[in-house]
């Protein structure tokens, strides 16, 4: 399977498991730097397979400096399938985190497609948990809505991510015990992740040798869009991924790093492979995608 261009959606489905938190780690830059406050870093690059066939890459670079957070975030297709499905999303998002407590502030986005198709969103947050979304060309919101209540304790994509990795949602002991209510400016979903079972991996690239956690997470739609990865006719696939907790230079603040995500669809298995970790300047590994 993807030996050869197919349709629009096949591809599609080779870059799901990079769209979901927890699998699409984006980063193109660095970090806000700030002084005198607990700091820590992390830093990870994948690379996107189906079928054995390299689609892309995406990688997170993420910084906490006291109760800020801010990420930077950047995927970007590659290989055969920018024969008829290029695509590059840039992404950043801050906010603050303390504790369990996480609050985004502000989300950038900007997606580059075929025929120079782009499409630039943003998303403010107030202290009063109101949501303004700016989106070029604008979305035709008032098509599917999404109400204010749907919208309410909700994260950005991006912030999704960090508040999964950092263990900001999730008790210490089961980092997969995890929700995140995630609007992107068109859709209102949930990514729920829970715990499968204890396991023992080896990376085939060399990166990581030792004890994980097998999580499953589900995508559960609220309101807003439909997702476009598949025809209306199919269910939305289980995402499986193996999580390995690494301590931080921040007390009581673990990461949770999903090593290999992938998931079965009717047109074979899509992954995301880790190829290189780095957590507060320490390089955990490097491996050639």
């Amino acid at each position: 399977m993807f030996t050869r261009p197919g349709s629009l959606r096949r591809w599609r489905m080779a870059i799901l498991v990079a769209l979901l938190p927890g699998a699409a780690f984006a980063a193109g830059g660095e970090a806000a730097q700030t002084t005198a406050a607990p700091a820590s870093t992390l830093k990870m690059a994948m690379t996107l397979y189906a079928g054995g066939i390299k689609l892309g890459s995406v990688d997170l670079d993420a910084a906490i400096r006291g109760k800020q957070y801010r990420a930077v975030s950047n995927l970007e297709t590659a290989g055969v399938v920018n024969a008829f499905w290029q695509s590059r999303i840039q992404a950043t998002s801050t906010g603050e985190i303390g504790g369990r407590d996480f609050q985004p502030r502000l989300y950038d986005s900007f997606y580059v497609g075929r025929a120079n198709h782009k499409q630039e969103v943003s998303l403010s947050y107030d202290d009063g948990g109101a949501i303004r979304l700016y989106a070029n060309p604008p979305y035709d919101i008032a098509r599917y809505p999404v109400s204010a209540a749907q919208k309410k304790d909700t994260f950005d994509p991006l912030s999704a991510i960090v508040y999964v990795t950092t263990g900001a949602g999730a008790d210490a002991a089961n980092p997969c015990n995890v929700t995140a209510p995630v609007f992107d400016g068109k859709r209102r979903y949930n990514i729920e992740i829970k715990k499968e079972k204890d396991t023992r991996v080896e990376m085939d690239n060399g990166l990581y040798k030792g004890t994980a956690i097998l999580c499953q997470a589900r995508y559960v739609q609220v309101a807003g869009f439909s997702q476009k990865v598949l025809d209306e006719r199919d269910s939305f696939p289980v995402i499986h991924a193996w999580i390995v907790t690494f301590p931080s230079k921040i007390p009581g603040r673990n990461y949770a790093v999903p090593l290999r995500v992938w998931a079965d669809t009717p047109y074979g298995v899509v992954a995301a492979v880790t190829t290189a970790l780095n957590i507060d300047g320490i390089d955990k590994g490097k491996s050639g995608g």
